[in-house]
């Protein structure tokens, strides 16, 4: 007689998943491989994902799917032509420039290997595994501070350390002090706030079934990043979920509102009679600040990268000159700024001063068209978005990261990528 033994469970590892978070690990957003004072780690770092590219062409046996990715080729061969191009112009420091190209590429291969559907799964995965860290270590560090500085540290380029558990990191600064604002495994909290709130993003307004532990996973630790552009852009997100979603599960509309404006109201209340109202909102003009606060620095980015990009329209001023010209600028027009600053915070008006408007307007048009992902198709979804996407842009400039590239290849292929996850 023989016994039929129970199998057991093969256990399955999510290559796509994998690959995703790598990709983001090794990234320039990160403190360790996009910030790190080491040039050392920063060179392997880039060498690393030019093998992840070599990878990628070989999942795809190196053929390009071109009838499937047409509009996104052709997105990226005139992305590439006019910023080389260009930099060139401006005899740009060559690393910076072959950098960009390799996260362009690297982002259009994402774009070509993942349908749309697939890569928000995947982004949604592997967010929630870095949010669930995050606030673990954050937790900790509210706890043991004095643990939490036993950890190794990471210097970056500005000087500043970061304790680092691997998967997530906290500035020294904010250790044993009474907020501590989390940043995950990127190199500062406002970098965290934008894939966090992207993540919100494609659970509330692109998921059909929104997935509970994930979206409070990221609620609660875009809440611990203390960010006033993340707040503002999540209320943002909420009220284009409630006025503009289409629900199938009976969800009515009064309803949304309903349990949101009761949320933003127990929120506003709990923030404005604690410290966190000030440290998150009064930042926003601070008299004691030398250039009054934040405010200046995200005015500045608008104001002042509009003015150098219509004074050189064709083809901007470079990389190399934006750091002078930015604030040679930025304090001629000190009285209209209330102030002045040397920091291009904006990740799209920061391409129309240093690569001209026409390059500038390509990298917003692909943006913009990216909300047809998320809404597939809805014209006041996609505006939403791309509102969504700019104010996210004007606290950082993601001059050297795969995040934008990846928006506008997926925005410029839309319709393919639509085709493409419905098959």
């Amino acid at each position: 007689m023989k016994i039929a033994l129970p199998s057991e469970k093969k256990f399955s590892i999510d290559k796509h998943v994998i690959l995703l978070f790598i990709i983001f690990f090794i990234s320039g957003d990160t403190y360790l491989c996009g910030t790190n004072s080491n040039e050392v780690i920063l060179t392997l770092a880039r060498a690393a994902n030019v093998l992840i590219i070599i990878y990628v062409l070989y999942l795809m046996r190196f053929r390009l799917q071109f009838s499937n990715n047409k509009c996104k080729v052709y997105a990226y061969v005139v992305m590439v032509i006019l910023f080389f191009g260009i930099s060139m112009l401006h005899q740009d420091n060559i690393n910076r420039i072959g950098v960009v190209i390799i996260y362009m590429s690297l982002s259009l291969l994402i774009c070509m290997q993942f349908s749309f559907e697939e890569y928000v799964r995947c982004f949604n995965l592997v967010m929630y595994f870095i949010s669930v860290f995050a606030i673990l270590f954050t937790v900790l560090a509210y706890i043991f501070p004095k643990f939490i500085r036993t950890f190794p540290v990471i210097v970056n380029s500005s000087g500043a350390r970061i304790y680092t558990c691997g998967f997530a990191g906290l500035l020294e600064g904010v250790v044993g002090e009474p907020a501590v604002r989390t940043q995950g495994i990127f190199w500062e909290p406002g970098v965290f706030q934008i894939y966090l709130n992207l993540a919100i993003a494609f659970e509330l307004l692109y998921k059909e079934k929104i997935e509970s532990k994930k979206i409070i996973a990221y609620i609660v630790a875009l809440f611990l990043t203390f960010s006033t552009t993340g707040y503002i852009v999540f209320i943002w997100i909420v009220l284009s979920y409630s006025f503009l979603k289409k629900s199938k599960n009976g969800n009515s509309v009064a309803k949304r509102i309903s349990i949101i404006t009761l949320l933003l109201v127990i929120g506003v209340i709990v923030l404005h009679f604690t410290p966190i109202w000030d440290m998150v909102f009064g930042k926003i003009v601070d008299r004691n600040n030398e250039n009054f606060g934040s405010m200046t620095t995200r005015m500045a980015g608008i104001i002042v990268s509009s003015r150098i990009a219509v004074e050189n329209p064709l083809v901007g001023i470079g990389m190399n000159s934006m750091n002078e010209e930015f604030f040679s600028v930025a304090y001629s027009l000190r009285s209209i700024l209330g102030g002045w600053t040397h920091d291009n915070t904006n990740t799209l008006f920061y391409r129309f001063a240093a690569h001209g408007i026409p390059y500038g307007l390509f990298f917003s048009i692909g943006t913009f068209k990216f909300g047809n992902c998320i809404g597939k198709g809805k014209g006041i979804l996609t505006i939403a978005i791309f509102i969504m996407l700019f104010l996210m842009y004007i606290g950082e400039n993601l001059q050297y990261s795969i995040f934008p590239y990846t928006i506008i290849f997926y925005g410029y292929g839309w319709k393919e990528s639509i085709r493409y996850s419905d098959k």
